[in-house]
Parts: C-alpha cells; sequence; structure tokens
C-alpha cells in the first residue's frame, strides 16, 4: 500500500506529469511501463503546463505542504533555490551573477554572459564538477539547469549523464532524502 494520496481531482482527471510523479512512487517498474520514454527532463519542463490547482493536487498527493512560507523569505522560490544549491553543494555549478534581483541572479557557470557564448575552459570545467557528482546531486544540477531554461538543455548537459527516466529519478531522490528538496523547488518555480 503506499502511503501517496490520491491525485484525482473531483473531475478524476490529473495532468499528465502529476499521473508520472504519483505512479513512479507507488511503483517505479510500473511507471516505466506505463510511460516508458517519461525522461526527468519532460517531467521538469512540464512545471510550465502545470497551474495553481495542479500545484494544490501535488501537495496534497505528496502530503507535503511544499508552499509554506518560510519565515523571512519573501521569495520562497529565491530562498529555497539558494538554499538548495548549498545543501547539494552545487555552488561549482551555480553562482550568483548578481545581474538581476532574486533568483534571477542565479546562472550557470561555463557560460560567458558578456558575449553570449560558452567560455571553453569554464565549461569543461562544469561538465568536469557535474560528473564527479553522485547521482542524486547531478538530478538536482539538472533540474536546476532544466527549469532556468525553461525545458531541455543543449549547452550545459552535453556529453553529461542526465537522461534518467523520471520513475528512477524519483527513486533515487526519495532513497537519498532529496525528493522533498526537488518537489518543493518544483512546486515553487515561478518562471526564470
Amino acid at each position: 500500500m503506499s502511503d501517496v494520496r490520491s491525485a484525482v481531482s473531483p473531475c478524476g482527471h490529473i495532468a499528465e506529469p502529476l499521473q508520472v510523479i504519483r505512479l513512479s512512487i507507488d511503483s517505479a517498474d510500473a511507471a516505466r511501463r506505463q510511460y516508458p520514454g517519461y525522461r526527468l527532463t519532460r517531467l521538469v519542463g512540464a512545471r510550465l503546463e502545470l497551474d495553481e490547482k495542479d500545484i494544490e493536487r501535488l501537495c496534497d498527493m505528496l502530503g507535503l505542504d511544499l508552499l509554506r512560507p518560510v519565515v523571512g523569505a519573501s521569495r520562497p522560490f529565491d530562498y529555497h533555490l539558494r538554499h538548495v544549491i548549498a545543501l547539494y553543494e552545487l555552488g561549482a555549478l551555480f553562482s550568483d551573477e548578481g545581474h538581476a534581483p532574486y533568483h534571477h541572479a542565479i546562472r550557470p557557470t561555463g557560460y560567458d554572459y558578456h558575449r553570449d557564448a560558452v567560455d571553453p575552459h569554464g565549461m569543461e570545467l562544469w561538465r568536469a564538477d557535474y560528473r564527479a557528482m553522485p547521482d542524486v546531486r547531478q538530478m538536482m544540477a539538472a533540474s536546476i539547469l532544466w527549469l532556468y531554461r525553461a525545458g531541455k538543455d543543449n549547452v550545459w548537459l552535453r556529453r553529461v549523464p542526465c537522461t534518467w527516466h523520471a520513475a528512477e529519478a524519483i527513486a533515487c531522490l526519495r532513497a537519498n532524502g532529496a525528493f522533498e528538496d526537488c518537489a518543493r523547488l518544483y512546486a515553487l518555480y515561478p518562471g526564470w
């Protein structure tokens, strides 16, 4: 029996990303069978398709208040993003460029934003640091990057591991105590 609550709305329909999450938590094998090509990148990218009601369903489904306010944090996504970068030691991959307020100042390293071009040496370091990380940290970094890019990325995540099936990623994040942090980023995401 699953500890996850039903995400079915009164009309009986939930958004596909929520179905994938619910099924993945119930059974990663069943989720892989029912959604064979559903990668983590697709799940993260689908965040833009979800509305407030969907996020409420996600909270109910997980039994978590992912939107709970943090005392003193006027910008919850910015606060949580910075917390995740520090907690999962992703500072080599993301830096505060200070070019904009709040989370808009957080950018992936390895890129020259003034020239709008990859910094070859910086990107080499970015990819080496990323590859050296355990899967759970790679998944967190890739998820932040997909949120930053509002979908797939062909700049930073080229030639590095990032093709996890959503169900496998959810299982890994749960096993490593990172699922709630990732789900909170997902729920709080206001766009970049």
